[in-house]
Parts: C-alpha cells; sequence; structure tokens
C-alpha cells in the first residue's frame, strides 16, 4: 500500500492543530451541559476551573505551532520527536508508552463517575482518545525508530481501536437471570426449538426469524451450559465470524508486507462492526470470497449456490448477494479485451439470477419443514410499511439513514476516485458500469430495509452495501484488478488525508461507548426466581395454560420448572405480525385474549402510552400499543410486577372488562 506522507513539518503542524482544535470543541460541548443542568459558570469554581483547563490545553499546543514558523522551527520539532535520539539500549521504554497508549482510553472511561459525568460529551472522549494515540505512537517510535512517524500514528489509533471493540461486548457475559435488552432473551430461546424434541420433550415449529442466526448460536454441546456461557459464546462468536472475513479477503488481496497485512486487516475488521455487518451474514461473503475463481467455474458455481442458501435462510434483501459479490469479483479479474457485452456478462448475469433463484428456493423449503402453518409470517417484512422520515435526521436515528450511510461510505469513494482518476485507461466501461450498478443497488436496497417500521436506528441494514463496497476498495488500493491488457494493476499512492478520512468513521463509532462492568443483586433476582415459580406452580395447580410472552430463555434453559411451551405469540413474533398489521394472527391473538386462554401471562410492564413522532421508536410502539398490549389489558390484570427486571404477570380480569 503506496501512501503519500506528509512531510515532517506538515505532520506535526496536524498533530498540534488537532491537539489544540479538541479542547475547545470539549468547551463548547461542556457549556452546553452546563447550559442544560442548570450550572450557573460565574457562580461555580469548579466549572471555571474545568473550562480554564481545557483552555490552557488548547493554547498550549497553538503556541507550540506558532513557533514552528520562528527560528526555532527545528529545536522544537527536535523535542517532539525525541524518540529518535534515545539510545538503543533504551527501547524499552517504549513498551509501556506503548500499552499505555492501546488501552489507557478504555481504562479511563471504565471508571464509573468519568462515564457518567464525560460519557456523553463526545469531544473530550476524542480528546483523551487522542492524547492516548500519541503516548502510543511515540511508544512505537521508541521501539521500532525506522518506523515513519504517520504510521506509527495510524498503527496506534488502529490498535487503539480494535482493543477498545474487543472489550466493549464482554461485559454482558454475566450471571444476570433475565434478558438483557430487547431481544437477547430470544437468541438463546428460538435455537433450542431446533432441536425441541430434546429441550422441551416434543417438536415446536423452528424459527420464523432469521434461523441461520439461531443456528449458529445453537451448537447443540451449549444447550446444558448455564446461561453465561450462551453469552460468552454469542459474544466470541461475534467477534470471530466477523473477522473471519478478514482473512477472507485478504487471502485475494496478497499483500507481501506482514505489518501492512495487519493493519489493513485491523481497519477492515472495525469497518464491518461500524454497521454493523451482523455475524450471521458474513458467512456468505467469507464463502464467496474463498471460493470464486476466475479460471474455475465449477467451484465458483459451488460457491454461489452454498452461499446463496444460507442467504435464503438469512435475509430477504441478501437472496442476491452471493451472485452479485461473484459477478463484481469476475468484473475486476477478467478483462473485458475486445468481448461482446453478452458474452462478458452471461456467467455474472446468471450467477446473479440463479443465485437469487436459489436463496428463495432454499427458503420455501425451510418454511415447508419449519413446521410453521401460516408461511404469511415468514413475508411480514415486505408488507409492513416505510417510513420515509426516516431517511432524514430523527428521533430515531439523530443523523437519518441517508446521511448515515453517506457519511460511512464517503472516505471510500473518495479514495475510490483518486485510484481511478489516474488509472481509468485500465478499465473498460462496461466492468466500472457493473460495479456501479452492484453498489447502487445494494445502496438503495439497503435504505429501503431500513425504512421498514422496526428498521432505521442506526445503518445495520446497509450491511450488504458495505460489504460489497469493501470488496471493491480493497481490489483498488491493492491493485487486485486486471487491467484491459491482461496485466496486474499497478497501485496508486493515497494521499496521507484520505488515510486519515478512512480512519474517522471506524475510530469515531466505537469510542462512543465505554466499556462498563455493571453489577446485580443476586440475592433480588433469586426472590424474583422464588415469586416467578410459585406463580408457575399455582397456575399449573389450578389447570391453566401460561404463556411467555418474553423471558422464554426460562424455560428453554430449565430455569423455571412446570412450564408448558406455548411455542405462538413470543414478543418478537408477535411485534412483526403487529408491524406487518397481518390481520389474520392478530384476529387469532386478539380471539385468545377475549377468551381468556392463559391463566398467567408473562411480558414486560404494559403501560398503554400512544407516542408523538417526535419520540424515538414512535411507530413501533404505537402499533405495539394498539394492536396487542390492548388486547391483553383489555382482559387481564396485572397481578404482580418486577420492575427492576421488567417483568410483569398478568392474569384474567374478573367481571365486567375494563380496557385503558
Amino acid at each position: 500500500m503506496n501512501i503519500i506522507q506528509p512531510t515532517r513539518l506538515t505532520f506535526w503542524q496536524f498533530i498540534l492543530a488537532v491537539t489544540a482544535a479538541l479542547p475547545f470543541l470539549s468547551i463548547y460541548q461542556l457549556l452546553g451541559k452546563a447550559k442544560d443542568l442548570g450550572v450557573d459558570l460565574s457562580a461555580s469554581t469548579a466549572w471555571m476551573g474545568l473550562i480554564a483547563g481545557f483552555s490552557l490545553i488548547g493554547l498550549t499546543p497553538l503556541l507550540v505551532m506558532a513557533s514552528t514558523r520562528s527560528r526555532y522551527r527545528d529545536r522544537i520539532l527536535s523535542s517532539m520527536e525525541f524518540p529518535e535520539r534515545a539510545r538503543d539500549k533504551t527501547s524499552w521504554i517504549g513498551i509501556p508508552f506503548l500499552v499505555l497508549g492501546l488501552v489507557g482510553f478504555t481504562v479511563v472511561f471504565m471508571a464509573p463517575f468519568l462515564q457518567n459525568f464525560f460519557g456523553a460529551i463526545s469531544w473530550i472522549r476524542v480528546l483523551v482518545f487522542w492524547f492516548f494515540s500519541l503516548i502510543g505512537m511515540w511508544g512505537v517510535k521508541l521501539i521500532w525508530r525506522q518506523t515513519p512517524w504517520f504510521i506509527a500514528l495510524i498503527a496506534v489509533i488502529l490498535c487503539q481501536s480494535t482493543v477498545h471493540l474487543l472489550l466493549l461486548y464482554w461485559p454482558r457475559v454475566t450471571t444476570y437471570p433475565f434478558a438483557q435488552g430487547w431481544s437477547e432473551t430470544s437468541r438463546f430461546y428460538y435455537p433450542s426449538l431446533f432441536l425441541s424434541e430434546k429441550v422441551y420433550g416434543q417438536v415446536y415449529p423452528w424459527p420464523i426469524l432469521h434461523p441461520t442466526l439461531h443456528l449458529l448460536l445453537a451448537p447443540p454441546y451449549l444447550f446444558d451450559a448455564p446461561l453465561w456461557v450462551h453469552r460468552a459464546w454469542r459474544v466470541a462468536i461475534s467477534y470471530l465470524l466477523v473477522a473471519a472475513v478478514v482473512p477472507a479477503l485478504l487471502t485475494r488481496l496478497s499483500i507481501p508486507v506482514r505489518a501492512t497485512r495487519w493493519l489493513v486487516g485491523l481497519w477492515m475488521f472495525l469497518f464491518l462492526f461500524v454497521g454493523p455487518v451482523y455475524f450471521h451474514l458474513t458467512i456468505p461473503v467469507i464463502i464467496v470470497l474463498l471460493g470464486f475463481s476466475a479460471e474455475n467455474d465449477r467451484r465458483t458455481w459451488i460457491a454461489v449456490l452454498l452461499a446463496s442458501v444460507w442467504c435464503g435462510w438469512s435475509r430477504v434483501n441478501w437472496y442476491p448477494m452471493p451472485g452479485m459479490i461473484a459477478a463484481v469479483l469476475y468484473v475486476m479479474e477478467v478483462p473485458h479485451r475486445g468481448k461482446t457485452a453478452w458474452s462478458y456478462l452471461l456467467k455474472p448475469v446468471l450467477w446473479f439470477v440463479i443465485g437469487a433463484l436459489t436463496a428463495f428456493l432454499s427458503q420455501r423449503i425451510y418454511i415447508a419443514l419449519s413446521g410453521v402453518p401460516n408461511s404469511d409470517l415468514f413475508y411480514t417484512s415486505l408488507t409492513s410499511d416505510l417510513l420515509w422520515y426516516r431517511l432524514w435526521p430523527n428521533a430515531s436515528f439523530f443523523l437519518g439513514i441517508l446521511p448515515g450511510a453517506l457519511i460511512v461510505s464517503l472516505p471510500i469513494w473518495i479514495a475510490m476516485y483518486s485510484i481511478l482518476r489516474s488509472r481509468l485507461k485500465d478499465w473498460h466501461p462496461l466492468r466500472l458500469a457493473l460495479i456501479f450498478a452492484a453498489l447502487f443497488v445494494l445502496f438503495l436496497g439497503g435504505l429501503v430495509v431500513s425504512l421498514k417500521i422496526g428498521g432505521g436506528a442506526n445503518v445495520h441494514n446497509m450491511d450488504a452495501y458495505f460489504s460489497l463496497l469493501l470488496i471493491v476498495i480493497a481490489y483498488l488500493v491493492f491493485a487486485r484488478y486486471r487491467t484491459e491488457a491482461g496485466e496486474t494493476a499497478q497501485p496508486v499512492a493515497l494521499h496521507w488525508l484520505v488515510i486519515i478520512l478512512l480512519l474517522i468513521n471506524p475510530v469515531w463509532s466505537f469510542i462512543q461507548f465505554g466499556v462498563g462492568f455493571g453489577s446485580y443483586d443476586s440475592t433480588r433476582t433469586q426472590s424474583v426466581m422464588t415469586s416467578l415459580q410459585n406463580y408457575v406452580d399455582r397456575s399449573n395447580a389450578q389447570g391453566g395454560e401460561i404463556l411467555f410472552i418474553t423471558q422464554r430463555h426460562l424455560i428453554s434453559m430449565h430455569m423455571l420448572k412446570g412450564v408448558t411451551l406455548v411455542p405462538e405469540y413470543e414478543r418478537e413474533d408477535l411485534m412483526e405480525i403487529a408491524m406487518a398489521n397481518n390481520v389474520g394472527a392478530l384476529a387469532k391473538f386478539r380471539e385468545d385474549m377475549e377468551n381468556q386462554r392463559f391463566a398467567l401471562i408473562l411480558v414486560d410492564p404494559l403501560n398503554y402510552n400512544i407516542l408523538s413522532k417526535r419520540r424515538s421508536f414512535a411507530e413501533e410502539n404505537n402499533v405495539w400499543v394498539t394492536r396487542i398490549m390492548k388486547h391483553i389489558l383489555c382482559n387481564y390484570r396485572e397481578e404482580a410486577i418486577f420492575p427492576a427486571d421488567e417483568i410483569a404477570l398478568y392474569v384474567p380480569q374478573e367481571g365486567a372488562r375494563q380496557c385503558p
């Protein structure tokens, strides 16, 4: 990878400029926080001292930067480059510098006070991250003197971001018995349906949503493991499968320098988590990257078909993805060289069409095998509403889908432009047209899926577009494509500012979150479990059915005894039919509620509250309230509530029924 690196003076002026700007940006946000808290700055010594301290931090590099234009320039620059003058025997001093640079930011924001007070002030987080990056940069130079300063800086930034990301999700691995978040319980309940005869003693229908995700979360040897093991597996497989895309792509790039491979690999890993690309969707990408061969059609077809089967069980908008990846790889590696458009495009078109058809058929086969009688439940996403306003900044996503997707991908497009403008002679227009058409189709498809009710909180539904964009830019940067003359392309040097742009999104996306280790009162949660078991036993003694809308992992993991699984009406399934306004399924649910089919219902606390569009996920809340919650509250009353664990128990109303 060729980089047009900054001159010595330009590099250090850039360092000083960033170091000066970040404190003043932090002050701007501090003033906003003070206003929100109602702090009178003139009467608060602590706040005035804080702002004065940040001002001093910002003014110092400004003064140093100004002095670099004086006759003392060389002396000042030399003082900042002190590692280059250190003796070889003192290189060990760089080790603590480097370690501090890699973990310092994460450790600082583990402190509850700093996390609570400064956690929401993003520029302070960036400032702290930047200072530790500089410390790590000096550490790299103390250990490896020949490393260019710019490379040392970006290496520490990438490594520090990766360390932070790798630590970010592990605090979720706890022994806390109840669900952490909206969908966690589903992740541990749905997999059990594949082995329902073993788990429940009888066969139940397979999962309707994301079966491949649940297949990966359901290795049989984990079923008897405690809950914390399942959570650890969930975190580990998320990292491992996303990381597995990196060597699959690097293998195709043939990067000769090991250090470059590692740094590029770290950037790819971080980029894939920006959306993020969900880990079960990385498998078809890996299959095609490893299986595609421009010389061996049989091998390519096997890869495309296998990946398409997986996509058919994963997500509708991923149906054509294996064929599109294979088509783009073909266009990258096979020059046009005077062929007719039809003869050149025949194989890519067949991969695309037959791959998508295979995905569709594989889903139909899954539906037939699943035991679910109503196939309409598998296609709720096709009939749910489109919320067009979520294209733009809104309460559910402060950036909006369109600006968010453009912000993430714009640096890559800038890099692509800087390469292609000097290498247009390498390409036939048909090849470029096919690449851009594939990216455009995936971009539009991702937008549409993101605008569906239930989406739009981030840009993760742009995952297919981001995955293909990563493959294209990797081929261009490392000149892995073939020119029209049939030769291996020559790499184009990227300007160092383009490299900085490529770093911004992967770094910014993760340093906004702290690594917090929560705790819970095991005595209290055990008391809740005992109470739940008592209610279950009482209902069983009366001969009534028990419905767990949430917390179903308590059944699948046998944490509660004596609960017969009712496969219908799990919360995610209910939310899907509510968002799609599936009249038949909703009518059946309403009938069961009116007939008071269940003697006991466990669900999160139900509060009948209609929200305006100014509130986050207002539409999702409102369809849940009007199409699901209303029918429960009109026929059941709250019997017990455990608000700390977001659990409530409902029993049938007696006498004249009352609706909210």
